[in-house]
């Protein structure tokens, strides 16, 4: 059980204590991402839907928030799953702009449940998806007091089976909270692939303005020697330039989307997931096997990958925000309200969910 101690959806219990951290960032690109990801697949593997490691997460990220100066809520959701009702928790916290505007950055930290065939119970999901969460931590870390853009950072419960607590965070946002989103960043399995990618939602392909998020994320990784990707649409299903098959999904088509992830678009079915042509990788992936989604298997493979890649994306992500940010000024009104001036700006298919 969840630790009565926790906050509740729509109370405060705790109060935050700020650190320097919080309010400047000083320390290297990625550190902070790799050892919370390397914590949450040595400590807290099998954190699956129903289990007493998916309860000890939510604590902990519950705890990393509140030591990083911020004030956690939880957003309780309830679900049947296999015949069994369920309750999980997304865990949510926000760093207040000084404008109406915001963003919305998500990671799950489910990992996927055992099957009839495959016991799961100590599956680590270093890749799915303790990489992104261990990223949008340290985004939380360097996020900076006073931005003018609110950034609200949740942490999705019940996604591996679903997209469950996306899909209920989206459908408690007022009509007003979608309006005033500039866009929605998703994290996940950032690490194990042959190729980063940032992706735009499907949505973009109607709305033409709405893949500018995703070329700021190819322009900044550029800007600063890194590769990054994304997806050439070679399979009809998937758009150039788009993504799938995770938390974006439920944010598609109401806002702007910028997925990042790590796969190869360009091999197997082209749809993203084949992570890898390497032949070391039985079947060019990963998704949800113990034997292979861990750290010992990655570093491997692939030594130093789960650094390099959660340096980088964070860097990219970092900067994004913090151009985001710089976009906008607050303007003063009349009765001490205020608006904003956008003064920089960026430039029914097939699902197949990983689930």
């Amino acid at each position: 059980m969840v630790n009565l101690k926790l906050l509740c959806w729509g109370t405060i219990a705790i109060a935050p204590v700020f650190t320097e951290a919080a309010a400047a960032a000083t320390f290297d690109y990625g550190k902070t991402a790799a050892q919370e990801t390397y914590y949450l697949s040595t400590e807290l593997a099998g954190r699956s839907v129903g289990t007493a490691q998916e309860a000890a997460t939510v604590q902990y990220l519950s705890d990393r928030l509140v030591a990083l100066g911020y004030t956690p809520i939880l957003q309780p959701f309830t679900y049947d799953f296999r015949g069994t009702p369920l309750t999980s928790y997304n865990v949510i916290a926000e760093r207040q702009g000084t404008s109406n505007k915001h963003i919305i950055l998500g990671a799950h930290y489910d990992t996927a449940p055992s099957s009839a065939t495959l016991d799961r119970s100590a599956l680590e999901g270093t890749n799915d998806n303790a990489s992104g969460v261990g990223v949008l931590l340290e985004l939380a870390e360097r996020q900076a007091l006073d931005p003018t853009v609110t950034s609200k950072f949740v942490f999705f419960g019940a996604e591996e089976i679903g997209l469950v607590g996306s899909e209920f965070y989206v459908n408690s946002l007022s009509e007003a909270e979608i309006t005033n989103s500039l866009f929605m960043l998703n994290l996940d399995s950032l690490v194990f692939g042959d190729h980063m990618y940032f992706n735009a939602g499907r949505g973009a392909t109607d709305n033409p303005d709405w893949f500018k998020y995703r070329d700021l994320a190819l322009e900044i990784a550029a800007e600063n020697g890194i590769d990054a990707r994304t997806n050439p649409g070679l399979n009809e299903f998937y758009p150039a330039g788009t993504g799938c098959c995770s938390d974006l999904e439920s944010f598609d088509f109401l806002m702007p989307v910028l997925a990042a992830e790590a796969t190869n678009w360009s091999i197997g079915d082209l749809d993203g997931y084949t992570q890898t042509a390497d032949p070391r990788v039985p079947n060019g992936f990963t998704w949800h096997d113990p034997a292979t989604d861990n750290r010992a298997f990655i570093n491997e493979i692939f030594p130093g990958l789960i650094e390099e890649r959660t340096r980088n994306y964070t860097l990219v992500l970092d900067k994004l925000i913090g151009e985001v940010n710089a976009s906008y000024v607050s303007v003063p009104e009349p009765m001490s309200t205020a608006a904003l001036v956008l003064v920089a700006a960026g430039g029914g298919l097939m699902r197949r969910r990983r689930v």
